[in-house]
């Protein structure tokens, strides 16, 4: 699959996203006019507390575009963009929230019991609002397995919710006909619902504005697809925080590549993957480094097995590979391979270097110059140093090793 096509399929998700959410938002406010409507024409309290209760739903989503539209605007002033604007829209509707929630709960508790008018049609309208609720979480299930968003799967999740208080009400309005209280005691379930929601909204608003971390799963979703990179040896840190919808993640990378160039475009990788896994990623920042060794790998090409220090590389029939402990200088392993290209004809300097490349050399010992040559340009990619040496046996390197 190419860039371009790759592009557009995802400028197609998110538009599929985008509409998913818009469909939910005008459910939800076709559902509070209808269970306006009822609550008038029957006048049970719990179907105004559950009217208000789909209200909450329409007022978080307002909120949301509104901190969308107003985050976007950035200034001299605010050069990081007013997302936060979203969480303080959030705790304004919070308070309106609990204000209905109250308003409703203390008429309920002031009034008498009053019979409730028409509750057959009532409750069959009731059964009819509840299908296209049932229909919509169904289908949005299915667009957020197919666009793999863990936001349209916790919105469909959200309508079960309101399926479940719905429930509530008819049960509430069937038993009414036997006990007055009965459309009361729903009511008064249902505003406990309520609560429930502009407390969540108070909560993920505060954790927000106050800087705190994404929750345990979003984090761990992350650092899985961190560790699909084999280039990433440790994970030094990792930070995210919610600004509005959006998350902020700060990265601290070991990676073993040498080359600025190959890191950064691992860095560029990682961040793709991030936000095509985590919904609402607005910034990815990446910092790297090398991996912290303990030892620092060189090489000589020998002439024997001895230690003779030959006057060549890629017809060196030997090479030694040593490491050398950084904190005290000491050789802790030291090993004389064959070189395997020695007996082709052509090219077996730049196949040497790439042999040792791969075996993770710093440095190489040599007495013959490379100015303009394959073997130059193969070290010179994988940012090993080469070191010119007049010594003749690899004992005498080692030696000036440990007094260096």
């Amino acid at each position: 699959m190419n860039v371009k096509k790759a592009f557009f399929e995802q400028k197609e998700r998110q538009e599929d996203g985008r509409k998913v959410a818009a469909y939910s938002t005008m459910l939800n406010l076709f559902l509070t006019l209808a269970k306006g409507g009822l609550a008038i024409f029957s006048g049970s309290a719990a179907i105004l507390a559950e009217t208000i209760h789909s209200l909450t739903d329409v007022i978080g989503s307002l909120a949301v575009w509104t901190g969308i539209v107003i985050s976007r605007k950035k200034s001299p002033a605010f050069p990081w963009g007013l997302y936060k604007v979203e969480n303080l829209v959030a705790l304004v509707s919070a308070f309106f929230i609990f204000l209905m929630a109250y308003e409703v709960g203390k008429s309920m508790l002031l009034s008498e019991a009053k019979g409730i008018a028409n509750i057959n049609i009532t409750i069959v309208v009731l059964f009819l609002i509840i299908l296209p609720v049932f229909l919509f979480v169904w289908y949005e299930k299915k667009k957020a397995e197919e666009l793999n968003s863990p936001s349209l799967l916790a919105d469909a999740k959200h309508w079960i919710t309101h399926i479940a208080s719905m429930g509530v009400v008819i049960v509430g309005l069937a038993c009414s006909k036997l006990y007055p209280h009965a459309d009361k005691i729903a009511a008064g379930i249902v505003i406990l619902f309520i609560l429930k929601a502009g407390y969540d909204i108070v909560k993920d608003s505060m954790k927000s504005l106050l800087d705190a971390s994404v929750d345990i799963k979003t984090l761990d979703k992350i650092r899985e697809v961190i560790n699909s990179f084999k280039e990433v040896e440790e994970i030094a840190s990792l930070n995210a925080r919610n600004s509005g919808s959006f998350i902020f993640v700060l990265l601290n990378l070991r990676v073993s590549v040498k080359k600025l160039k190959e890191a950064h475009q691992i860095a560029d990788s990682i961040e793709k993957a991030i936000r095509k896994d985590i919904s609402f990623v607005e910034r990815v920042t990446i910092h790297y480094e090398p991996v912290k060794k303990d030892y620092m790998r060189y090489a000589v090409p020998l002439e024997n097995r001895e230690g003779k220090i030959s006057e060549h590389f890629g017809r060196a029939p030997f090479i030694a590979l040593c490491d050398k402990k950084l904190s005290n200088g000491v050789v802790v392993s030291q090993d004389i391979v064959d070189n395997p290209f020695v007996k082709i004809e052509k090219g077996k300097g730049v196949k040497l270097a790439e042999f040792l490349v791969d075996q993770g050399i710093d440095i190489l010992y040599v007495k013959e110059h490379f100015e303009g040559k394959g073997p130059e340009y193969v070290f010179s990619n994988a940012e090993v140093e080469v070191r010119m040496i007049e010594l003749n046996n690899l004992e005498d390197l080692i030696d000036l090793k440990k007094e260096t």
